[in-house]
């Protein structure tokens, strides 16, 4: 059982909210993680479960295929101030392309990485963009030579954020910037509806961020936090939108709900996003230890 929180180091205890789940929480920053899943267990699932074969050809779909244009608008709109065009961008966690295309139309240097293999394939040979099938851990990643990093709903899915974090803060040039989007678990729907929450995903989520432990996340990795903010789904919903890979992998039950209720519920701002900054006078982590 761990005892110490993965993003503040704080203490940890079993997940009251989320019994008989195998998760704890932390005391201090409140993040939540599951303590059964090993970083070699979750890469099999993208690598050779349930988010490859068959699945993969919904991105070839064109109905999907055009919502995912339209997020990827959505998230540029969102890191414009920080990411000004012509700059060098990675996007970790590319799935079937959708923002990279829509980055380098933006006039950005865009380029990503894609654990699936399936769907790297169909960035490269349907969308002509460069994603590599690749883990962000095995892509081998120059020091300083990134001016943004943007990972989508990936730090969920990963054991060890903060190591991934760390990673790509040494990849970032001094001032660069990392942009984030996350479930919010720490929203009114995730603590009002516990297990029953549509986002929890407990099969591929290990992690479950709030705005306290995401921004922990950050700071221990070495970044400056930019900004911590929730917000609504509504930007991404569409009338008769298809269902993501992932929501289709696991029968998600009240999507629905998750809709109408995130739309007009005050309280119900379903996802978390977050800008980080490499500090400007920070050198890359092997000139430091020189």
């Amino acid at each position: 059982m761990f005892e110490i929180c993965r993003t503040c180091g704080g203490a940890v205890q079993t997940s009251a909210l989320l019994a008989p789940l195998p998760f704890v929480t932390c005391e201090r920053c409140g993040f939540t993680f599951r303590v059964d899943r090993a970083e070699e267990d979750v890469h099999a699932i993208y690598e050779e479960g349930a988010y490859s074969g068959a699945l993969a050809t919904l991105y070839s779909d064109p109905a999907t295929l055009r919502n995912r244009r339209r997020d990827a608008r959505v998230r540029l709109d969102f890191i414009a101030p920080h990411a000004p065009r012509g700059a060098r961008l990675l996007d970790v966690g590319a799935a079937g392309g959708a923002f990279v295309e829509q980055a380098i139309a933006r006039g950005y240097a865009a380029e990503g990485v894609e654990p699936t293999p399936e769907f790297a394939a169909f960035a490269r040979d349907s969308l002509g963009v460069p994603v590599r099938a690749t883990t962000v851990e095995q892509a081998g990643l120059e020091e300083a030579s990134l001016d943004v990093v943007t990972i989508w709903h990936v730090l969920e899915h990963i054991p060890d954020p903060v190591d991934v974090l760390g990673l790509l803060l040494t990849a970032l040039r001094p001032g660069g910037a990392i942009a984030i989007e996350v479930p919010n678990a720490g929203g009114h729907l995730a603590l009002s509806q516990g297990r029953e929450w549509a986002s929890l995903q407990p099969e591929v989520h290990v992690n479950q961020f709030g705005p306290r432990s995401l921004a922990a996340a950050l700071e221990r990795a070495g970044f400056e936090v930019v900004d911590v903010s929730s917000v609504t789904v509504t930007p991404y919903l569409r009338r008769g939108q298809r269902l993501q890979p992932g929501q289709v992998v696991h029968r998600l039950r009240g999507v629905q709900k998750l809709r109408t209720v995130s739309s007009t519920h005050p309280h119900g701002h379903e996802l978390l996003r977050a800008i980080g900054r490499r500090p400007a006078a920070a050198q890359p982590a092997a000139s430091a230890s020189s």
